[in-house]
């Protein structure tokens, strides 16, 4: 009998403790001014890994959320965990959402992109069609990672995640 592969989320703040065989995905992009996308793409890895024959070891979400910060919005123990866990993952999943008009850029979130492409590691990378820098990812992820597909919508960034790492199911995927 096969056993079904585990999809456990380990949020912002909490422990984190690697388990043998364990694939780790860090869900990185907007967090502030855009909705709480975390959610539905959780949802996706879920119903995509788990349905999956391909799959064999657990996966490991890790996803920073919103958390209390100071007057200034700036909290160091936030920023801490997300480094660490950063390192951690053996993929990284951008998302940047269209967002609030007023003040869409994420720039944490694209600072950590740049970062991620300069040194080489697996990333997917979606950006919605909204998202006023949606050609300034484009045009730099063509310099820095010339082939890499930027997707335009959540499902097909999660599904082209699933496929690299090692997945040949992805139900959900739709066309980006």
């Amino acid at each position: 009998m096969m056993k079904t592969a585990q999809v456990r989320v380990i949020e912002s703040m909490q422990e984190y403790v690697p388990r043998a065989e364990e694939t780790k995905v860090f869900l990185a992009g907007g967090m502030h001014n855009c909705p709480d996308w975390r959610y539905e793409a959780i949802t996706a890895f879920k119903q995509i890994w788990s349905g999956s024959s391909a799959n064999r070891c657990s996966l490991a979400l890790l996803s920073p959320r919103r958390v209390i910060a100071g007057s200034s919005g700036f909290n160091e123990s936030m920023v801490a965990w997300e480094y660490r866990h950063l390192a951690l993952a053996d993929l990284v999943l951008f998302w940047f959402p269209s967002g609030n008009a007023a003040r869409p850029e994420q720039p944490i979130a694209l600072y950590e992109l740049g970062a991620a492409a300069a040194a080489g590691r697996a990333i997917t990378v979606g950006v919605e069609n909204g998202y006023r820098r949606r050609s300034d990812v484009v045009a730099q992820l063509r310099c820095a990672r010339p082939g890499l597909p930027v997707h335009s919508d959540l499902l097909s960034t999660v599904g082209t995640a699933v496929e690299a790492l090692g997945a040949k199911t992805h139900p959900l995927r739709s066309a980006s």
